[in-house]
């Protein structure tokens, strides 16, 4: 076995212990366990191996916190729950950054939600995307344009709002979810998330605009993608609280498309018995709808709240 791999004090014990795993599996070949190792590559920094594409565990956070210094949210809170998640990040998709205001150009108004209201403009630098083969590591997109989505009453974020922000960010930082990038603080003081931009619009927009012209593939693509985000959700036990088609976001790929569960841990958490006044009101439209034949979507009610909960299986029945 040490002809094949042997560790030093300038490699990670962990890779040790996963090549130990390794050799003990009757299904793994011995010449196997370094293309098993080497799957992401050798990180030139420290020889240590990555933990996925262009991202090294210790060199990506070392860089990480020496820039710390560098960038403050005004709110010591909000710093040390942006820092918490980047040091816990497992790639650059799981990380989020704070991105000064000045960053961004031709930002305009584009719509108001329930808990936000959401400008669209072109962040200058972009987020780090890019993965560049010869250096092996993410570059920086370059002018992006995103969705900036400031949240109301947020002059001054409570502790028990960042509390939830660290709860929910592995469900922002998710692929199965709307792509967010970071937080910023416009020219009023108040935060924003800055997240990417769907050209579609919501699932409301994109069903006006493709009526007529969608098929049973992409209705299967765009309820594998809501189902996708939901399980993410609820693997961690938690639940969206404020889910309807303006928070689903459509992405319409050149193969498939693809829908994405927005604002996720934005909303306040959903009161009981508002939700059960709103389902029977719900139910009472809907049945008033179906005996006058009228099938036409109304328009949501600003006070609306929907909420996906996690199924509880475990449940005893007498036989």
């Amino acid at each position: 076995m040490n002809e094949v791999f042997s560790t030093n004090n300038e490699k990670d014990s962990s890779v040790f212990s996963i090549y130990l795993n390794l050799s003990r599996r009757s299904d793994v070949s011995t010449q196997n366990y370094e293309i098993i190792l080497n799957r992401y590559g050798i990180c030139f920094e420290c020889d240590r191996f990555r933990t996925t594409s262009g991202w090294c565990q210790k060199c990506q956070i070392d860089e990480l916190k020496s820039k710390f210094s560098n960038w403050t949210s005004g709110n010591k809170d909000l710093d040390h729950a942006i820092q918490n998640i980047q040091i816990n990040a497992k790639d650059y998709y799981e990380s989020l950054e704070w991105i000064p205001y000045n960053q961004f150009d031709v930002v305009e108004y584009s719509a108001q939600g329930g808990f936000s209201t959401v400008y669209c403009g072109y962040w200058i630098e972009g987020p780090k995307r890019i993965l560049d083969e010869e250096i092996d590591d993410y570059i920086r997109n370059g002018p992006t344009k995103v969705a900036i989505k400031r949240i109301e009453e947020s002059k001054n974020l409570s502790k028990q709002y960042l509390d939830k922000l660290l709860k929910y960010h592995k469900c922002i930082q998710n692929r199965s979810l709307a792509d967010y990038y970071g937080i910023t603080r416009d020219p009023t003081g108040s935060y924003a998330f800055v997240m990417r931009f769907y050209e579609n619009g919501n699932l409301y927009q994109y069903l006006d605009y493709a009526m007529g012209t969608l098929c049973w593939r992409d209705i299967v693509d765009m309820l594998w993608g809501i189902s996708s985000g939901l399980e993410q959700i609820h693997k961690y036990n938690l639940y969206h609280g404020n889910l309807h088609c303006g928070n689903l976001l459509v992405e319409n790929e050149a193969e498939s498309i693809d829908t994405r569960i927005s604002d996720v841990a934005i909303c306040d958490d959903p009161n009981p018995s508002l939700l059960s006044e709103q389902f029977d009101a719900a139910e009472e439209k809907k049945f008033a709808d179906l005996e006058s034949n009228s099938f036409t979507r109304p328009e949501i009610h600003p006070q609306a709240i929907y909420t996906s909960q996690p199924l509880n299986f475990k449940l005893s029945f007498d036989a």
